[in-house]
């Protein structure tokens, strides 16, 4: 007996050794801690001819591409990314937004000048609704039911009651209005209007414009994040995006993108931005806590229209030379800037083990446990053969 328990005080230092490696090199086979990876094509799905526009629908994680050329609506399937159905719309569809309470989608048809309403669980259409002049880009307040289409030709912007699909108003805008977006906690519309390079907040009460507010040149899209109450309008011929505050009515920051941005949407989760810049192939992110530009992504063809699901965050891009929606995966840094961590799988990213100083500090620590561990077996082995 007098021998056992120093055999087994150097068994456990081995057996704990060998757990200590075990742990430290689990990560080549297992999944990893990633911290806060760069924005990433995760996949490309065919979708119709010339898709411009581009909406989501986070509740049923389905997302809608408004094909331009084939005057169509592909539906993608969010978990699968594939297309699922093909709904024939309207003459040549730019802008599409949905109603994820009610689960409709609205088309902008700009060559037959109506919205096409489609009923999201049997992908049909189950209304047209004729509006103004070359519709362009749709919005929806989930709260009111009102859907808005910001009509270029006819530089103004249609409201559309969502319980009887008619047209219960117009409101004059700028020049040219192309993008239009919603805060639904404040009810205000905001128009980007190309020519005239500017935004009209309209009040959705009252259905009349409260403010005009210089913005870039050629402003085409816009977005809203309702948390903050800030407004991005993406100015396509001066390359930048204008951040306006929706309490004062101003323009609060200017931020350089990529060339000729065309579309913007915001995820008010984590206050990041993301703008379609159709020349230059990629994708800038900007973090609205500080009005920069914190990740470009590449590899997207031309892309004009975007959209994000928050419950996800992921984005997705309506790329017009391609024919294709580009399928975007960002974990960004929370609101606040704490590093946040996040389990994914190793193809995902590199592993947390793949570089040589990392390794060498996980052996220099198996080691020293080791020393550890049999120098007091040794101790306590003395100790017995001395008693």
């Amino acid at each position: 007996m007098r021998y056992k328990l120093p055999a087994v005080a150097v068994l456990l230092g081995v057996l704990l050794v060998a757990l200590w490696a075990t742990i430290a090199w689990s990560g080549r086979g297992h999944s990893v801690l990633a911290a806060n990876p760069t924005p990433t094509v995760i996949a490309v799905v065919p979708v119709g001819s010339s898709p411009y526009g581009v909406a989501v629908n986070p509740t049923t994680n389905r997302i809608y591409a408004a094909n331009h050329l084939s005057s169509t609506v592909s539906v993608i399937d969010g978990g699968t990314n594939t297309v699922v159905a093909t709904v024939p719309v309207g003459s040549h569809p730019v802008g599409v937004a949905v109603n994820p309470t009610t689960n409709r989608i609205y088309t902008g048809n700009t060559y037959s000048n109506d919205v096409s309403v489609i009923d999201g669980g049997t992908n049909t259409v189950v209304a047209t609704v004729p509006v103004g002049g070359y519709p362009n880009g749709v919005a929806v307040n989930p709260t009111t039911n009102r859907i808005y289409t910001a009509n270029s030709y006819s530089n103004d912007v249609s409201v559309i009651d969502g319980g009887t699909n008619t047209v219960v108003a117009t409101v004059p805008a700028g020049s040219a209005p192309s993008g239009v977006a919603v805060n639904p906690t404040t009810n205000r519309i905001y128009s980007a209007n190309w020519f005239s390079n500017d935004v009209s907040a309209i009040d959705g009460d009252t259905n009349t414009v409260v403010a005009t507010v210089p913005a870039g040149s050629g402003s085409y899209g816009v977005a809203v994040n309702p948390t903050t109450k800030r407004i991005y309008a993406a100015n396509a011929y001066s390359d930048d995006v204008s951040v306006i505050d929706g309490g004062t009515n101003t323009v609060v920051a200017t931020v350089p993108v990529g060339s000729h941005p065309s579309g913007v949407t915001v995820n008010p989760t984590t206050n990041r931005i993301y703008v379609s810049d159709e020349y230059s192939d990629t994708v800038s992110v900007i973090d609205g806590g500080t009005n920069t530009v914190v990740a470009t992504v590449p590899g997207v063809a031309s892309p004009c229209g975007v959209t994000v699901n928050p419950t996800i965050n992921r984005i997705y891009t309506a790329d017009t030379v391609d024919d294709t929606v580009s399928v975007v995966q960002d974990l960004p840094l929370p609101v606040g800037g704490v590093a946040e961590y996040t389990e994914v799988e190793p193809d995902a990213v590199a592993s947390t083990h793949d570089s040589p100083r990392t390794d060498a500090l996980a052996l220099a620590g198996a080691a020293g446990v080791a020393a550890l561990l049999l120098t007091a077996g040794g101790w306590y082995a003395r100790r017995r053969l001395l008693a």
